[in-house]
Parts: structure tokens; sequence; C-alpha cells
């Protein structure tokens, strides 16, 4: 596990091992509209320079409350302004600035506004969200992710990572064990590493995600239950 994390995911070629925002839903919104197809930066530059210039215009530790951000629909030149940044969201059809105002007008409607409020994010906030252009699924899991909330695609994409580097060692049963101890298997890899689960786990799911492919294999238990 620890040679496929550093072919694949090493701490010194991936930018993604951070641990998220989890108590902040500003600041994880950011992050997943910001990290759109641009790179992620260091500590002080790239997404979390975004972030921390928003974070000096709020005046506040904690960006846990999505109405601020809301606020700025109306002017959304200001928040471009305050964030220093006018790349535009995937399509080019806004700014990126302009998009985080509108979803977090759209989260707040629909009853989404600090962390603890997406810990039972349902379908239906999902479809407003990515009704918005730019916005879609990846955004979405992103968001959630730095929210410490894993959705069953989040947990798939974890699960393969782990099933991938099993392979080698355990072949058809490798899917199988992965499904069954994934979350033990990441935790004691954390350890191993010194680093917290939550940046383990940013970092894996982003490279599992920039993939973009479906599993390669099924475990047994599914091709048993298949047939």
């Amino acid at each position: 596990m620890l040679s496929h994390i550093e072919s694949f995911a090493s701490q010194s070629n991936s930018p993604h091992w951070t641990p998220g925002w989890r108590g902040e839903s500003e600041a994880a919104l950011l992050d997943a509209i910001f990290s759109a197809r641009a790179p992620y930066g260091g500590p002080t530059s790239g997404v979390r320079a975004v972030i921390g210039r928003w974070r000096s215009h709020r005046g506040d530790n904690r960006l846990d409350d999505l109405t601020t951000l809301a606020e700025l629909t109306s002017d959304p030149d200001q928040l471009v302004q305050i964030l220093s940044n006018r790349q535009l969201v995937p399509g080019n059809s806004r700014t990126k600035a302009a998009a985080a105002a509108v979803a977090a007008q759209t989260l707040i409607a629909s009853g989404l506004s600090r962390s603890t409020d997406f810990e039972q994010h349902t379908k239906e906030h999902f479809d407003a969200f990515r009704a918005i252009p730019g916005l879609g699924e990846t955004t979405w899991e992103c968001m959630l992710m730095h929210l410490g909330v894993r959705t069953d695609k989040a947990t798939a994409h974890l699960t393969a990572f782990v099933a991938d580097a099993l392979e080698p060692l355990h072949r058809d049963l490798a899917a199988d064990i992965a499904e069954e101890r994934s979350p033990v298997i990441l935790d004691a890899v954390a350890d191993a590493l010194h680093v917290d689960l939550a940046s383990l786990e940013h970092a894996l799911w982003r490279y599992q995600h920039k993939l973009r492919r479906p599993p390669q294999r099924h475990s047994e238990a599914a091709l048993r239950s298949a047939s």
C-alpha cells in the first residue's frame, strides 16, 4: 500500500495532502470551485491564497456561514476583487467568484449553510447545486470531501485505490478485501505515514478521480450475487 501511494500519489508530487476544511463551509465551497481545472498551489498560493484572502476580508477565524458569500450575488465583481482571482468556471460562463456567490445563495435556499448541515445532504440539494452553470458533480464531491462527508462515489474511489494497491499480492481477492477493510487499511496507512486520515483520503481521492475510470474488477461477492 505504501509503495503504491509513493508511485502514484506521493506527498512529494501531489499538492493535495491537505486535511480539507472541516467545520468551514465557506472554505470548502471556495476550494471546490477554485480548484477546478487550475493548479492547486501551495500553502500561500493558488486555492489556499484565495481562501486566505476571503478569511482576511471576513475577519473571522472560522468560515462556517455561507450568508456573506451569498450576499455578493448582486455584486460578483466585488468578490472578484476581494479574492484577487478572475478565473472562469469550466465552460467560461462566469467567473469562479460569481459562481461561488450563486452557489452559496442556492445552498442556503435549500437549507445548507453551515458545515453540519451538509451531513444531511440529499439528492435534491445536489440537483440544485449542479444546475448552476460551471458547477457539477465533481465540485459537489470535492466540497463534501473537504467537509469530511463521504458520498458513495467518493468511498468507491478510495476503495478502488486500495484494491489497486492490494492486487499484486492478493490478485482476485483484492476487491473483496478492499470492500471490507478499506477504512481500517487507510487508517493504518495514515498512522504509518504520520499524517491525518483526512489528508490521506483527499490525496487519494484526487488521484483516483483524475483517472476518471470505473473499477476494472468485480469482487467475488459481487460476481456471486450476479450469477
